[in-house]
């Protein structure tokens, strides 16, 4: 089980008849488990990744029927955005940051969320799911800007990255604390972490994170 604490929530939160959102689905982990569940926009901006996710989904027919793959990079506008990576050995590094010193490795087309989901996927959204190298402070505000059109009962989980621009996010998690509850997620960020994982409560988040952490955004 990859990021077994994100792995739990995706599992747990979903149903028959709900949409799940992964934003940067990279290879298609989580959007294979989700579709287990529920019905899935997979979107994943790197096209040397997205002929990988491609290819999962491809070897999974019966999860695939349940998937919508997207190859576009989310972002608060219309237009394209270049690609920075680290090397085969750490696909899941690639960013839309230049600050982070990676090799240019792509320039795609870029789109606000809501241009990505058509209006039936918008009104089924139970969960987003956002791993997307720094770049989450962005599309979140930009979903904020807009949130009275997505679900009352939408949660999401996303990478918070706030060493990237820590005033930023001192903003952007006052936006947050306006909408939703803010959970800590405990992610070790190594596979010797994930294979001691216990579930454990979930605690609430009250003061602005400092470091890489997983957060869970609900409602309640």
């Amino acid at each position: 089980m990859w990021e077994p604490a994100i792995s739990r929530i995706v599992e747990s939160s979903l149903a028959p008849g709900d949409l799940f959102v992964d934003i940067g689905a990279n290879i298609g982990y989580d959007s294979m488990l989700a579709a287990t569940k529920a019905d899935v926009v997979a979107i994943e901006a790197a096209p040397h990744i997205y002929r990988k996710l491609l290819h999962n989904l491809g070897r999974n027919p019966e999860l695939a029927d349940h998937i919508r793959p997207v190859n576009v990079a989310v972002s608060d506008h219309v237009g394209e955005l270049d690609l920075y990576d680290f090397g085969p050995r750490n696909i899941g590094a690639t960013t839309t940051l230049p600050s982070r010193n990676g090799k240019k490795c792509a320039t795609v087309a870029a789109a606000p969320l809501l241009d990505i989901l058509s209006a039936e996927e918008l009104a089924r959204i139970r969960l987003i799911k956002m791993d997307v190298e720094g770049a989450e402070t962005t599309i979140l505000n930009d979903i904020f800007d807009h949130i009275d059109v997505f679900p009352e009962e939408m949660s999401i989980i996303f990478e918070a990255n706030p060493e990237d621009d820590q005033s930023a996010f001192d903003v952007l998690f006052k936006r947050i604390q306006q909408n939703f509850v803010a959970y800590e997620v405990e992610n070790g960020y190594s596979n010797a972490w994930y294979l001691k994982w216990r579930e454990r409560p979930l605690t609430e988040i009250r003061t602005t994170p400092k470091r890489r952490t997983d957060i869970l955004l609900t409602r309640a």
